[in-house]
């Protein structure tokens, strides 16, 4: 395996920025510093520069990017043919929240039947599960948001709509209303790295809008406990229809409609490019996503 110092570079070179890498690697943004000071000091040239106060990488950087990856990837393909005891796949697949809670359990049949594979599912939010796969830590990961490191293969396997949810007695429940209108409610949003947020973020800036509207924003990492909020009528959120589908059916929770809004999003199948043989991707597609 690669040196834990290397794989914090590559963390930081997908981010390009010191928070955002520490909180992916559940470091402290000083020994994430320390990490790159080390490999610079032991290579003796300079990964990372600022451009107008915009983290970048130098070229060698970008040169010692490219080739730890490829050394990853081998490494990898390496371990497995080691590590192999048997012919049936054995994999470590990471799901994110909403696809673990409501797709898998209402769209497949994972453990009703007999496999081809074997299976290990780890749970995350969107964020996370991208440093796992640059980490070796899973295989796969069915990600339920944008995927944003050109690192990766996508394989789209369901499209979903985002819904801006509320109570039922809200004043706003089951009407059609502009963005503008909304600058008086309190917006209950999951937690940044989870894909729906990134999503509605990205959405909203595309439109000219942004979360700055509302009169207070506030995260919570947990859909249900999320959902419990928004029925209690202590404010509205963006979720996956798919999370939302069985309280909309019984009426405990309602719509918002945004006048020229439509968010939706794709979800994908992702590794790490040249990382995974077809026949290991055909195993992992025919499990998830043919299953009845």
């Amino acid at each position: 395996m690669l040196d834990y110092r290397y794989q914090t570079f590559l963390v930081l070179a997908d981010h390009l920025n010191y928070t955002k890498a520490a909180a992916v690697l559940s470091l402290s943004q000083p020994t994430v510093t320390k990490h790159i000071q080390y490999l610079e000091n032991d290579l003796g040239i300079k990964l990372f520069q600022y451009q107008d106060r915009n983290l970048e990488l130098t070229r060698k950087g970008e040169l010692l990017r490219d080739r730890l990856i490829l050394i990853n990837r081998q490494i990898n393909d390496l371990l497995r043919t080691l590590t192999t005891h048997s012919e049936q796949p054995d994999f470590t697949i990471g799901v994110s929240r909403t696809i673990g809670e409501y797709y898998l359990p209402n769209h497949t049949s994972l453990f009703g039947k007999e496999q081809n594979i074997r299976l290990h599912l780890l749970v995350e939010n969107t964020e996370q599960l991208s440093a796992f796969l640059y980490q070796k830590k899973i295989d796969f990961a069915l990600i339920s948001g944008p995927v944003k490191s050109n690192d990766f293969e996508k394989l789209p396997f369901f499209e979903d709509e985002i819904l801006l949810i509320c109570a039922p007695e809200h004043p706003l429940s089951g009407k059609t209303v502009d963005y503008g209108q909304l600058s008086e409610q309190h917006l209950l949003l999951r937690e940044q790295g989870s894909g729906v947020s990134d999503t509605v973020e990205k959405y909203l800036y595309q439109e000219n809008h942004s979360l700055d509207t509302f009169h207070k924003v506030s995260r919570i990492g947990n859909i249900q406990l999320m959902k419990s909020y928004i029925k209690n009528n202590d404010g509205i959120g963006f979720l996956y229809r798919l999370s939302v589908e069985e309280e909309l059916k019984e009426g405990s929770l309602s719509i918002i409609t945004l006048k020229n809004f439509s968010m939706k999003q794709a979800y994908y199948l992702t590794y790490l490019k040249q990382s995974k043989k077809q026949r290991d991707i055909d195993a992992v597609l025919t499990t998830f996503f043919a299953t009845s």
